[in-house]
């Protein structure tokens, strides 16, 4: 059973004084626990399945290590409902030439930076989640307002300022506002 079916949203000011959006507030998810593979296997068997965890687990377990090696073999991995698992290659900012190349200059492992994992959710039919049609399966909820503050450090070079964040319900973030405007508006 899921304990809290609502998608939360936090909205988080625009800091960056160099932006045309400086000031603004924008919606980002709220941070929640990482679901591991167990928590999974446990709401998977939640859901009346005639599995228990441990079967389930273990499915998972061997299914996330074969798509690891499929992946590291080249393959991209389709998951019906969900998406494709893609390997793509990031090559250093420097190629090789094409003399290079034919001269027996070319060693994957200077060229390549990395592999990474792209995911690219299902797009089509009844089981599309790309972005605007997930966005519908969603049940968005308005938690907080999440502030950048100091949490440590004077500000200077050899002290700098350690930021943390601080989330604040958005109705006490309301009132906390208005009590603040008015005490400014009430001076002078």
């Amino acid at each position: 059973m899921v304990k809290n079916p609502q998608f939360e949203i936090n909205l988080r000011q625009n800091d960056n004084s160099y932006s045309n959006a400086y000031g603004k507030y924008y919606p980002k998810a709220k941070e929640k626990q990482t679901i591991s593979l167990r928590g999974l296997c446990d709401h998977m068997a939640e859901h009346n399945s005639i599995y228990g965890r441990d079967v389930i687990e273990g499915v998972l377990t061997k299914m996330s290590g074969c798509i690891v090696e499929l992946l590291s073999q080249g393959n991209p991995v389709k998951i019906d409902g969900l998406g494709i698992f893609v390997p793509k290659v990031q090559a250093t900012k420097n190629g090789i030439t094409k003399e290079d190349i034919l001269a027996g200059k070319w060693n994957a492992s200077t060229y390549i930076q990395g592999i990474h994992i792209r995911f690219r959710p299902e797009g089509s039919g009844d089981e599309d989640i790309t972005s605007r049609r997930f966005k519908e399966q969603c049940a968005l909820s308005t938690y907080g307002v999440e502030e950048k503050i100091a949490i440590s450090g004077a500000g200077t070079q050899a002290d700098p300022y350690v930021y943390g964040k601080r989330v604040t319900p958005l109705a006490d973030w309301i009132l906390q506002q208005q009590a603040a405007a008015s005490d400014t508006s009430g001076e002078g």
